[in-house]
């Protein structure tokens, strides 16, 4: 995949180990057990190399779009992110 869109609980801090660095995939587990209901709020995640969170938690998708362009995203890619809620970090075509 590269980045996606997930939906945790506003209080949310992804672990992280003794040296302070994030565990690598620590927000997929809970995800699971969490209902729809107690993830209102939004964090960017890279998935690829760290699997970690890149944005602060954000209340809204209105915020996510302002933090994202405020960081260097085209208006497009954003809108692109948010309604597929994840975006390739490469493609690869053979002719």
């Amino acid at each position: 995949m590269g980045i996606e869109v997930v939906r945790i609980p506003p209080d949310w801090h992804h672990p992280v180990d003794e040296a302070g660095n994030f565990v690598i995939g620590a927000h997929r587990e809970p995800r699971y057990a969490w209902d729809a209901n107690s993830r209102p709020a939004f964090q960017r995640y890279e998935n690829v190399t760290e699997d970690s969170s890149i944005s602060p938690v954000l209340d809204e998708t209105g915020e996510l779009w302002t933090w994202m362009t405020w960081n260097g995203w085209s208006e497009e890619a954003v809108e692109f992110l948010l309604s597929n809620r994840h975006a390739p970090s490469l493609i690869i075509r053979q002719s």
